[in-house]
């Protein structure tokens, strides 16, 4: 005879309301679906009879704290669930507004939406080319170089990046630069260890998305390098260029090498941790004309980076 009573389930219940009290979001979303007794399969099938489409995949991502959903349509998603999974109003989108401090940190992926003016043509393109809410590669170091002519103009862009598969075989990654002038946007001239793919350019906003495709697809954990370059057309002078990245990366290294005979007064560097935020980390940067204006920024966390210059009146 056993000397205790355990009520079936009840430990399980106990789990549930504790991660519905504490979180983080993805141990209260795991648990959640576990009391349920539902698979992925049933509730992505659910979703999408509600008329919201997500992968088993992201389902899996959100469970194990890989990503966690931002963008409009997956914040739908997790409100539809509560109701799935008997669970009370906003008690699994109130968990979002936690961080989840536990999570490694190159797999902290943002929505483009917090990078990105929601008013953007580019964010629709963008959740078009990347459709789950992490990306297929992601960065482990990026290192530009952009160039300024004597006029004060942009003129071209180097890029090299080193970028390691997640989970699943990939190949492509997508990159987006803005010129300065409507009607005018860069153009991609050159590239190395890759071939451009899908292009979309929206000339009002002087803006180019494209996509990169490595020459070999890369087996999960594989690290590849992609290199390529932006030439600007816009022949007007700008004062500041920055980078969007949507999830932590180890080092950044932005080199601008201003004409020698243009030198600008002062430059700075500086941090937004959303498309909207102040300016923040400011650091001088030093000007020689001898050598590039530098900014290096190791365990690069989700945000803008850019560096900015004042020009001489």
């Amino acid at each position: 005879m056993s000397l205790f009573v355990v009520t079936p389930g009840s430990s399980a219940e106990e789990e549930l309301t504790r991660a519905l009290a504490t979180g983080p979001f993805s141990k209260a979303l795991s648990r959640a679906i576990d009391h349920s007794g539902l698979g992925l399969g049933r509730v992505k099938e659910r979703l999408a009879r509600a008329g919201v489409s997500v992968s088993t995949t992201t389902l899996s991502y959100w469970r194990t704290g890989r990503t966690r959903p931002e963008r409009p349509e997956s914040l739908r998603a997790v409100a539809l669930l509560e109701g799935f999974l008997g669970l009370p109003t906003r008690s699994l989108l109130d968990l979002l507004h936690r961080p989840e401090g536990d999570r490694p940190a190159i797999r902290r992926v943002v929505g483009w939406d917090r990078l990105w003016d929601p008013r953007e043509p580019v964010l629709s393109v963008l959740h078009a080319f990347e459709s789950a809410d992490e990306p297929s590669l992601v960065l482990l170091s990026l290192h530009e170089s952009l160039h300024i002519g004597a006029d004060r103009t942009l003129t071209r862009l180097r890029v090299r990046e080193v970028v390691r598969a997640t989970d699943e075989p990939a190949q492509a990654r997508v990159v987006v630069l803005r010129g300065c002038a409507p009607g005018s946007p860069p153009r991609l001239v050159a590239t190395r260890y890759c071939v451009p793919g899908r292009t979309e350019v929206f000339p009002e906003q002087a803006l180019i998305v494209s996509e990169l495709v490595s020459n070999r697809m890369l087996a999960p954990g594989e690290t590849a390098i992609l290199e390529y370059e932006f030439e600007y057309t816009d022949g007007v002078p700008d004062d500041r260029h920055d980078r969007r990245f949507r999830h932590s990366v180890p080092e950044y290294l932005l080199e601008v090498h201003f004409a020698p005979d243009a030198m600008p007064e002062r430059c700075h560097s500086y941090r937004l941790d959303h498309v909207s935020g102040p300016e923040r980390d400011v650091t001088d940067v030093p000007l020689s004309v001898h050598s590039p204006a530098v900014a290096f920024t190791a365990a690069v966390t989700p945000g803008i980076l850019g560096m900015a210059w004042t020009w001489p009146v």
